[in-house]
């Protein structure tokens, strides 16, 4: 036979056929090496990612994490505006009238100024006729309610009066070693200087509680002074030169000076601690705004 010829009965093919397959199987391809080694890969790589999220914590489990949602943005409000200072409700009174004329060392009377007429109060003092009875109403009143000895000592002032009583001041106060400006400025803490005194306009008056009680502002709030504090306002006087408004009114404090402004006005200012000049100044702030 011939080196090519087969045994008897079997072909090439069914001879070599056997011997291939058997070396496919005993011998795997570089390529399924390769995709062994991946899934191999993978079941390590989820068991590691499985093994930090049972550990909590790290980037994973924060990238896990679901982002929260945000709250939902506020809707804007307009910015509150400001409330309007409310205008308060005044007496509705005429401030030019004669009533309220205000009287003092920049708006004198001048020197020529009396009343159009004076009546008594008792005691040898006038005022003027328009306010008398109500000021005599307040005496009565006043020594009904305990206070037996209340009487004026001092109302209506002549401009000579005021003058005399103004100087006598200063000679004192000079006497005691004040220059004549200092003597001056100590005066008119006290006693207005000549022409412009609410005692010569005719509508004040001193009131004390006995005779020869002394004019010093240690008596306020207490006796007669509180009481005149109290009810001077239903006669239609106010306390013209009230604690702490020396700074406004240029006077110390008097709880016997009584001035008439009417009972509207009276009752308005002692509510809300009002001098007469605050109180004025109310009207010219409104005509203001108005």
């Amino acid at each position: 036979m011939g080196a090519d010829s087969a045994p008897e009965g079997k072909t090439p093919a069914a001879v070599t056929a056997p011997q291939k397959k058997r070396r496919r199987s005993r011998f795997p391809t570089a390529t399924s090496r390769l995709l062994t080694l991946a899934l191999v890969l993978a079941a390590v790589g989820g068991m590691f990612w499985a093994l930090l999220r049972l550990m909590g914590g790290g980037p994973v489990l924060a990238a896990a994490s679901p982002t929260p949602s945000p709250s939902p943005r506020p809707t804007p409000t307009a910015a509150p505006t400001a409330s309007p200072k409310p205008t308060p409700v005044l007496p509705d009174v005429d401030t030019a009238s004669w009533e309220l004329r205000l009287v003092r060392y920049e708006y004198p009377v001048g020197e020529a100024y009396a009343p159009p007429e004076l009546e008594e109060i008792g005691n040898g003092e006038r005022m003027d006729s328009r306010v008398a009875p109500k000021m005599l109403q307040l005496l009565q009143d006043a020594r009904a309610a305990g206070y037996e000895q209340t009487y004026p000592c001092s109302g209506y002032r002549s401009y000579e009066t005021q003058r005399i009583i103004y100087q006598r001041h200063i000679d004192q106060y000079m006497a005691e070693g004040l220059t004549e400006e200092e003597a001056h400025a100590k005066t008119r803490l006290a006693v207005n200087y000549p022409g412009s005194s609410e005692h010569q306009y005719g509508l004040s008056a001193d009131i004390l509680e006995y005779v020869g009680q002394p004019m010093e502002p240690y008596i306020g709030g207490s006796g007669l002074m509180l009481w005149l504090e109290q009810h001077c306002a239903e006669y239609g006087f106010t306390i013209r030169y009230p604690d702490g408004k020396t700074d406004i009114t240029g006077v110390e404090y008097e709880p016997w000076h009584l001035r008439y402004v009417g009972e509207e006005a009276a009752e308005y200012m002692m509510k809300h601690d009002l001098c007469l000049e605050e109180f004025l100044e109310l009207y010219e702030d409104r005509s203001v705004a108005d």
